[in-house]
């Protein structure tokens, strides 16, 4: 079984897959890697964040002139060796 925690201590986005549908996720962490920032998000299901690495997903932040401070705008790291580095990176952190 795996583990979750309550959404409600998260701040969360909405992503749209690539079949068009629409998933919420929490933002677990921020951190920074070469003066980049990245998020790691964790998929809602129902009331709760799961902690399932397959429903899990690490995206790059990016600088958007037209969002306000509260917002930001997140990507997709599209290279697998660049995701992979990100992944190796966050791991090394504790």
């Amino acid at each position: 079984m795996e583990n979750t925690e309550k959404m409600e201590e998260f701040e969360t986005v909405v992503l749209e897959m690539d079949d068009g549908s629409e998933v919420e996720f929490a933002i677990l962490d921020e951190f920074e890697m070469q003066d980049d920032k990245y998020v790691l998000l964790g998929e809602i299901e129902g009331d709760s964040v799961t902690d399932d690495p397959e429903h899990m997903l690490f995206m790059k932040v990016e600088n958007d002139p037209e969002c306000s401070e509260e917002e930001i705008v997140l990507t997709v790291i599209d290279d697998d060796a660049a995701y992979d580095a990100v992944v190796d990176f966050y791991t090394e952190l504790d």
